[in-house]
Order: C-alpha cells, then structure tokens, then sequence
C-alpha cells in the first residue's frame, strides 16, 4: 500500500475515495475516525492505494482533482468506453483517453 493523500477534512478524503474507486483503484482510509476527534497533523486522515501497481494513476486523479483544467465547462462523454465524465477531467478515469480524442 502506498499512501496517495491526507487531508483534515474527512469528507474532501471520501470524496477523492469515490472518485478513484469509480476509476477501479481500490483504496482504505486511514485515521478518518482520530483525525474527527484529534484534528492535528499526525491524525489527519489519509488514503492509501491498496495496489502499488495503480499508484501513478492514482497520482494522475488526484492531480487532476486538485487542478481542474476544464471547470467552467460542460460534462463530457468519453469517445472511447462511454463514461460519463464531469468538466474537470481532461482525460477519462477509466480509460485514460483524453478528452479531444476520438476513438
């Protein structure tokens, strides 16, 4: 397991959660019950990635969450499988293609 981000905020944390399960990389939360009860540094609650195999597209998501390059525009549909993706995402959590690709 490798741990791909914390945050004081447990609900920005579930968010990220749903986000990269959706993409099909399997994660734990760590410490989300202390960091509600203890919020300093050392119990901040955290995700992990479960296969350290997902871990750079991990890292991708959570970049792209952190930054989103399209946030004023519309949702978009991936050209290549179909998934439904919001205007945030340059290229589809599930596939990898990019948003100007055509299949």
């Amino acid at each position: 397991m490798k741990r791909i981000f914390t945050s004081p905020d447990s609900a920005e944390l579930g968010l990220l959660k749903n986000i990269l399960q959706k993409a099909g990389i399997r994660c734990v939360e760590l410490n989300e019950q202390m960091s509600q009860t203890i919020p300093s540094a050392p119990f901040q609650a955290e995700l992990w990635v479960e296969n350290e195999a997902d871990y750079p597209a991990a890292v991708a998501l959570v970049e792209e969450w952190q930054r989103p390059t399209n946030a004023a525009g519309a949702s978009w549909t991936c050209s290549r499988c179909g998934e439904k993706l919001g205007s945030q995402f340059s290229k589809c959590w599930k596939c990898g293609t990019k948003r100007e690709a055509k299949a």
